[in-house]
């Protein structure tokens, strides 16, 4: 609590240092003032040395009572121009302050409105840009947390359900019941590696161990790997892959991105259907490819497929996977390999990796 306390009072005390400053900057006019003094400063100058000159040149009184007329419009025209030209950068100054004093204050929707030409206009425009990347990241903290929120209440409920049904006896079978909870104990550790990965991708800290290794071998293993899943739901596995093809990559983390293409695959394929998986060798490059006779992605989930805690499935059915990380781990960890993760166009579920192959040395 004393933490919490700490932060809200620094922000209250940032928001009411910028207000105080963005007043007095209002107030005192400083920017018109600076113009103003700068214009009299060099027209003063100009004059003295007129004067000198003209004292110099022996120019007789007439004459120098004549140009000292003329000079007066001239001052007075230049600290009407300096005003004129302050006033509205005093006003683009003051909107910025008005816009950090909305921002300090928790209104992330504050912007300048400031279209200027010059180093002024660059300073606000680069605000704006400011707030929305902080309005971003907070649009991605809220998602975050309710979607972690959402996924660990499902297990967690039924964890309970099962620890009471077990400590009150009323379990028939408390062995069936262990199981289930073993189920959900294995979602949240599934849930928690995901976060960690999606944190350690975000952050730039993944670090990769490449040796050049065989893709269509590695989506072997990675097919063996979910087969009994495959086999719960009466889908088959089907390879298809007319070489082998070396790439150099983490294999830990590219089966990884394998495994979590098959087991949505094949959670969202019909009973009796079939998850492909092709291996395809292009001139500089192999695609797989992982492809189900499910409904595929729908049209306004594409979109934002690959954005992190993002679902085609709007009720977050945990039956279907967790979080929403997939498709957003599997992008990090094959950008990560300077590759590209996208959608096919189905029909189907689609999904294609496309790695670079290394040069034959």
């Amino acid at each position: 609590m004393t933490s919490t306390h700490t932060h809200d009072g620094g922000v209250a005390r940032s928001g009411v240092a910028l207000r105080e400053i963005g007043h007095k900057a209002h107030r005192m006019n400083r920017l018109g003032r600076r113009f103003l003094g700068a214009n009299l400063a060099v027209l003063g100058v100009a004059i003295l040395m007129i004067a000198v000159a003209a004292n110099e040149m022996f120019i007789n009184d007439h004459d120098r009572r004549l140009l000292m007329w003329v000079l007066v419009p001239a001052v007075l025209s230049a600290a009407m121009v300096a005003m004129l030209m302050a006033r509205p950068v005093a006003r683009d100054a003051k909107r910025i302050c008005d816009a950090a004093m909305r921002v300090a204050d928790g209104d992330l929707s504050a912007r300048t409105g400031v279209v200027r030409n010059d180093e002024l206009g660059e300073a606000a425009e680069m605000f704006d840009v400011m707030v929305d990347r902080l309005n971003a990241i907070e649009a991605e903290r809220s998602l975050m947390l309710s979607s972690i929120s959402h996924d660990l209440r499902t297990p967690l409920a039924a964890l309970r359900a099962a620890v009471e049904a077990i400590r009150d006896g009323v379990a028939e079978d408390p062995d069936l019941y262990l199981a289930g909870m073993e189920r959900q104990v294995r979602a949240l550790t599934f849930l928690v590696d995901d976060l960690q990965l999606h944190t350690r991708l975000v952050s730039g800290t993944l670090q990769l161990s490449r040796a050049r290794i065989d893709l269509t071998e590695l989506a072997d293993e990675s097919m063996e790997i979910v087969r009994p899943l495959a086999e719960s739901r009466s889908v088959k596995l089907l390879l298809e892959a007319t070489e082998r093809v070396m790439v150099d990559a983490d294999g830990s983390q590219l089966a990884r991105v394998i495994r979590n293409l098959l087991d949505n695959a094949i959670r969202h394929a019909p009973n009796g259907s079939v998850v492909l998986v092709q291996v395809v060798r292009n001139e500089r490059s192999v695609t797989l490819r992982v492809h189900d006779e499910g409904l595929g992605f729908p049209a306004e989930f594409r979109d934002r497929a690959f954005e992190p805690f993002t679902r085609a499935d709007p009720a977050r059915d945990t039956r279907t996977g967790t979080a929403g990380l997939g498709l957003s781990i599997a992008r990090g960890i094959v950008s990560a390999h300077n590759g590209t993760v996208v959608l096919g166009d189905g029909p189907g579920g689609d999904v294609r990796i496309s790695l670079p192959i290394p040069a034959v040395s």
